[in-house]
Formats: C-alpha cells, structure tokens, sequence
C-alpha cells in the first residue's frame, strides 16, 4: 500500500476560511494509514480469543494522543474537541444492501450515532438506504462521487466534479440532506482538495483510529485495535461498504458496548 500524504501547508487564508473551524481540534502531522482498499485480502476470521481491557476516559480532561502532530486550523480534523468523555464513529464506502442495514440495527442496539461517509454513486443506486441513515439520525458526509485512489493526482476539475456530484447524488437520494462534511478516499488531501471542500461549504474530515477493517485482517485485530487505541477525542474508521464486512460488523458488536460501559460517549464530529 503506498503511504498516504499528509497536508502540511494550507494554502493562504481563504482555505482556512473555507475547511476550517473555531471549535474542532485541528491536526496535520504524524503518518496515517490510508484506506484505499486495494487488494480486498481475505483472512481467518476466529472469534477473539482474549479482548483487551478499555481505558476508561477521564471527564474534563483529555490526555495526549500519539502521533497527533501540531494542531493547526483549516487542515482535516482527526480528533473531536476536548470534552472529555466523547469520541466519533465514522463508517465509510456505502451505502450498501446487504451491510448498512445490518450496522444500522448494531448502531441502534446500542444507541451509537455515527457518520457514514458515503460514495455518491452508492448513494444514487441506493437511495432508500441514504433515507434509512438519515431518519435514524446519523449524519450523510461526502466521500466522492466514484471513490479515487487519490484525488490529489486528479485535474481541478475532476476533484471539483468528484465532490459536486457526490453532494448532489446525496441531496437528491435522501430527500434534502446536504453534506456538511467531506472525506477524501485514503486520506489524500491536497490544497486544491480542501479548496473544493470549503468551496461547497464542508469541513475536512479524517480519523485516529483505522483498524484497517478494509482489509479484513481478522475480527480479533480490529477488536484490538479500537479498544487500546480509543481515547477521548478520538475518531473511529469503518467500512459498511466497498466488500465484504463480516469482520467490521462482527468487532464492532463486540467493541462498541465495551465503550460504552467503559464510559464513553459518541458524538458526531
């Protein structure tokens, strides 16, 4: 898998008005994986053997997280605002018929509100799924209309395209709702890319936490993953869509009600 870039320059004041926000906690620095989905690879898929213990989250007082580099205004956000106790589920690539109904049920069941990054194309084929996401009361974000590799490698114009045809696909599926945020597919974010993104008026939106459940590495890995790495502030990567998602789902049953217990709260980012 090729690394993915991180943006370190903003590209003047006008950006920073388009993608950026007094009130999210800002970061550009540090290697972050990318979620590209090439290769799909299969795994065994054992249940876990032994499921790790859970930080509990400190109200008030948020502690540094590894990696985060300098904050900075108007790049992508990767964390939540400090408030102690919340952290963001994001769930990307759908939606599709036969795995966002299912993380639909799982995200009810514990009462979680999440954000689905959603292809715009996925999105115009199935525009009742789009209306089931919204009337539950989770957030629709942008993530392109065809999924690029990497957006940054496209012409202006086919970022701008990728991005308007994408919030279109969604205004028109579900009935009025208007992204307010923005992914790019693998994290690839550009100048020209955040230009786009606060030209239609969204934030830049990224992770902290990608068990890379894309690649289906095995239920045990990603259960892991999101337990020792969670803590407060932090934004969770998933897939419902884009293959096959038994794993995600089969982690997430697990994983989710331990935050929850542990004290944890979801909010939308």
């Amino acid at each position: 898998m090729p690394r993915r870039s991180v943006l370190l320059a903003l590209g003047g004041a006008s950006l920073l008005a388009g993608c950026g926000d007094d009130n999210a906690a800002w970061h550009a620095g540090g290697e972050l994986p990318d979620d590209s989905h090439s290769g799909d690879v299969a795994s065994p898929d054992p249940a876990p053997s032994v499921i790790p213990s859970v930080a509990p989250p400190t109200p008030g007082r948020c502690p540094p997280i590894a990696g985060a580099g300098t904050p900075r205004r108007g790049g992508p956000q990767y964390y939540l605002p400090c408030k102690g106790t919340q952290i963001a589920l994001t769930i990307d690539d759908g939606p599709d018929p036969q795995y966002t109904p299912r993380m639909l049920a799982l995200l009810a069941k514990y009462g979680i509100q999440a954000t689905f990054c959603m292809i715009g194309r996925a999105a115009a084929a199935h525009p009742d799924l789009v209306k089931q996401v919204v009337a539950a009361g989770h957030h629709v974000a942008n993530h392109t209309y065809t999924h690029p590799l990497n957006l940054t490698k496209l012409p202006d114009a086919q970022i701008r395209a990728e991005l308007h045809r994408a919030s279109d696909a969604i205004n028109t599926a579900s009935g009025g709702h208007q992204p307010t945020l923005f992914r790019a597919p693998g994290g690839a974010w550009s100048a020209a890319v955040l230009s786009e993104c606060g030209a239609l008026g969204m934030r830049a939106l990224d992770w902290s936490v990608d068990p890379r459940d894309w690649s289906r590495p095995g239920v045990q890995h990603i259960v892991d993953t999101i337990l020792t790495r969670t803590r407060p502030g932090a934004i969770i990567l998933e897939h419902d869509g884009g293959g096959n998602r038994d794993q995600t789902l089969s982690a997430l049953a697990i994983a989710l009600p331990r935050l929850v217990d542990a004290g944890y709260t979801f909010a939308q980012p």
